[in-house]
C-alpha cells in the first residue's frame, strides 16, 4: 500500500464526510466557548453559542482514517472498485446538489402544489441513479487517470456545496463587505 493510493481515498472521504457531519449535525462533542465546557455528541446551546465545529471535523477525520486503513488494507485488484466507488460518490454528492437546486427551483415557480419537490427522497434519487449509471458507465481508464486529481477535486467540490447550502449566509456578508 502506498501513499500515492491512501491520500486520495483519505482526503475524499474527509470532504464527503465533513459535508455528511455538518449537513446533519453528527458532531462529537460540542464545544461551548462562554462557558468554556465541552459535552459529548451535539448539545443545545447552554448560556451563548455551541460550537460544532470541532466536533464535525473529529467525526469526519475519524471516519476517514477508516476508511482510509480499509482502503490500506485492501489488494491492488480491488483497486478499480475503489476509484469507481469514489467516482459514485463524487457524482451523487454532486447531482444531489444539482437535483435539490432543480427540484427547489421547479417548486418555487410551480403555478400548483407539488409537494413531493420538497422530500429529500426526491434529490436522493435523482442522484443515486445519476450516480449509479455514472459509475457504471466510465471506463476504468478514465478513473484510474484522475485518481490522483481527486485529492484537489473532491475538496474543492465540497466546499462549493457548502457555499451553495450556505448561500443565505453568504450573499448578506458580501454585499456587507463591498458596501
Amino acid at each position: 500500500m502506498t501513499f500515492y493510493r491512501v491520500f486520495p481515498v483519505f482526503s475524499t472521504a474527509f470532504a464527503v464526510l465533513y459535508l455528511v457531519a455538518a449537513t446533519f449535525n453528527y458532531a462529537l462533542f460540542t464545544y461551548h466557548p462562554l462557558l468554556h465546557e465541552v459535552d459529548l455528541l451535539p448539545q443545545p446551546a447552554k448560556s451563548g453559542p455551541a460550537m460544532y465545529w470541532y466536533g464535525w471535523m473529529t467525526t469526519a477525520a475519524i471516519g476517514a482514517v477508516i476508511v482510509a486503513a480499509i482502503a490500506a488494507l485492501v489488494s491492488e485488484r480491488w483497486e478499480s472498485w475503489i476509484q469507481r466507488a469514489i467516482v459514485f460518490v463524487c457524482v451523487y454528492a454532486v447531482c444531489y446538489v444539482i437535483a435539490y437546486g432543480l427540484s427547489l427551483f421547479i417548486y418555487d415557480r410551480a403555478s400548483y402544489e407539488l409537494e413531493f419537490l420538497k422530500h429529500p427522497a426526491t434529490p436522493a434519487t435523482a442522484a443515486l441513479v445519476a450516480a449509479v449509471a455514472a459509475s457504471c458507465i466510465f471506463p476504468a481508464r478514465w478513473t484510474r487517470r484522475v485518481w490522483s486529481g481527486w485529492c484537489g477535486i473532491i475538496p474543492v467540490s465540497v466546499m462549493l456545496v457548502f457555499v451553495y447550502l450556505l448561500r443565505g449566509w453568504f450573499i448578506p456578508s458580501v454585499a456587507l463587505i463591498l458596501k
